[in-house]
C-alpha cells in the first residue's frame, strides 16, 4: 500500500504537468517561442518527476517484495527492518491499536529479531502498558509534589499563627510513627529466625534460556518482589534462597535495572541447590509431576521453577527434576478448585509462594487455594462437602 501510494503520486504529477503545457502552448496569446520553451521545461520538469518516481520505486523494491511475502523479515538489512517497524507502528496506531508513542533503545535489539508482526505486536502491547504506567506514575507525582507545597505554606501558616503545625495525634504522642524504613526492617526480622531453624524455600532461577522475551523477566523479578511484600502474612515464613542466578545475566541485570537484591533479605547465589541442601530432603514442585502433595512437610526444602511460563505446555520443571534426580510433587488443584475453559493451571512465584505459607500455618487446602485468582476458578470445592462425602460411605451396608 506504501508502494502504491508512491506510483499514484508520481502518476498524478505527470498527468498535472502535462496538461498544464498543453493548456499553456494552445491559449497564449503571446509568440510561439516562449510557448516552446514553457513546453521544453514542463517536459524537463515531467521528466524529472518521472525520474524520482522511478528512483523511489527503486528504493522500494524489497518493501514491494516484503508486502508480497516474496522476502523474509529475517532476509531484510538493519535498515529496512527498522523501517518496516517505523510503519508498522504508525498502521496499527491510525487503526486504533495499542502502540507506544516512543520505543526505548533497549528495545530495538529485540523488536529488530522478532520473526513474525504477531510477536511484535504483542512487545507493542506490552510497552504501551509501560508508557501508560509512567505517565501514570508521573503525574501522580506531580499531584504528590502539589500537595506537599501547599501542606509546606499551610504548616509555615500555623507555625506564624501560634497553632499547632498538624491535626495527626501521633504528632504529640510517645508512639513511633512506621514508615518504609521500619516496614523493611520488620520484614527482615521475620526472615531471621526461618533461616536460623533451616525453613527454606528455593527458586530455582535457571532458566534464562528459556524465556524468549525480556518482559518475562520483568515479570518474574515482579513476582519474586511480591514475596518480599507478602512476608508479613505470616508470623513464621519460610527463608527464600534464589539459586542458580547466572553471574552479569539478564535476569541479574534486570534486578540491577528494576530494584537491587540487596533491598530483600533474601539469599543469592550462583551455585545449585545440589549443593547447598541435603538431596533426600529437597521436592521440586512441578505441576506435570506424577505424585500429589498431601500436606507440608516442614522437615522438606521445595522447589519452585523460576520461569514465567505463561502457557505451561514444555514440562520445564519437572524435567529438571529428573535430570537433578530431585524428588517432585504437585499441588492437589483438581480435587479443590474447577478452572474455567479457557484459563490456564499456571500459578505465578508469588501465589505459589502464599499456597505454601497458608498451607504450613493453617493445614488447610481449601484456605491455600483462596490465593488462585477468582477469574480462573469456576467453582471451589469446600471441606465440607468432601467430609459428607466420606461419611456416607463409612455408613454404606456393603454384604
Amino acid at each position: 500500500m506504501f508502494v502504491s501510494r508512491i506510483f499514484l503520486s508520481g502518476l498524478q504529477k505527470y498527468q498535472y504537468s502535462f496538461q498544464l503545457s498543453c493548456f499553456r502552448c494552445y491559449t497564449s496569446d503571446a509568440s510561439w517561442s516562449p510557448s516552446i520553451k514553457i513546453h521544453e521545461n514542463n517536459l524537463n520538469s515531467t521528466s524529472n518527476d518521472q525520474k524520482s518516481a522511478i528512483d523511489t520505486s527503486n528504493q522500494n523494491e524489497w518493501l514491494w517484495g516484503y508486502l508480497r511475502d516474496r522476502k523474509k523479515f529475517s532476509d531484510l538489512s538493519e535498515a529496512q527492518r527498522r523501517s518496516v517497524i517505523e510503519i508498522e507502528i504508525q498502521t496499527l496506531r491510525e487503526s486504533g491499536d495499542r502502540v507506544p508513542e516512543i520505543i526505548p533503545d533497549e528495545r530495538w535489539i529485540e523488536l529488530l529479531k522478532l520473526p513474525s508482526t504477531e510477536s511484535r505486536k504483542k512487545l507493542y502491547g506490552y510497552l504501551f502498558l509501560r508508557e501508560l504506567n509512567r505517565k501514570h506514575r508521573t503525574a501522580t507525582v506531580a499531584l504528590n509534589d502539589i500537595r506537599r507545597a501547599e501542606s509546606a505554606k499551610r504548616r509555615a501558616a500555623l507555625l506564624l499563627e501560634g497553632k499547632p503545625p498538624s491535626n495527626y495525634p501521633g504528632y504529640s504522642s510517645i508512639f513511633r510513627h512506621t514508615g518504609r524504613h521500619t516496614e523493611k526492617y520488620i520484614r527482615e526480622q521475620l526472615m531471621f529466625a526461618p533461616a536460623r531453624l533451616g525453613e527454606m524455600l528455593v527458586i530455582d532461577c535457571g532458566f534464562e534460556q528459556d524465556h524468549a522475551y525480556e518482559h518475562y523477566l520483568s515479570n518474574l523479578v515482579d513476582q519474586i518482589q511480591y514475596i518480599f511484600a507478602d512476608i508479613t502474612r505470616y508470623h513464621s515464613p519460610s527463608f527464600v534462597y534464589l539459586t542458580n542466578v547466572a553471574p552479569h545475566g539478564r535476569l541479574q541485570t534486570e534486578f540491577i535495572r528494576r530494584a537491587s537484591l540487596d533491598n530483600m533479605c533474601f539469599e543469592v547465589t550462583e551455585a545449585s541447590y545440589l549443593d547447598l541442601f541435603p538431596h533426600d530432603k529437597l521436592i521440586y514442585l512441578s505441576p506435570d509431576s506424577n505424585f500429589e502433595m498431601t500436606s507440608f512437610d516442614h522437615d522438606a526444602i521445595y522447589i519452585v521453577g523460576g520461569i514465567a511460563d505463561r502457557t505451561g505446555r514444555k514440562p520445564l520443571t519437572f524435567g529438571k527434576a529428573k535430570r537433578d534426580n530431585v524428588k517432585h510433587q504437585r499441588f492437589p488443584i483438581d480435587r479443590y478448585v474447577k478452572f474455567g475453559s479457557g484459563s490456564g493451571k499456571s500459578l505465578t512465584i508469588d501465589q505459589v509462594y502464599n499456597i505454601l505459607m497458608t498451607l504450613k500455618h493453617t493445614e488447610s487446602w481449601v484456605e491455600a487455594f483462596k490465593y488462585i485468582p477468582d477469574r480462573k476458578v469456576v467453582e471451589r470445592y469446600t471441606e465440607k462437602k468432601e467430609a459428607k462425602s466420606h461419611d456416607r460411605e463409612k455408613y454404606v451396608w456393603r454384604p
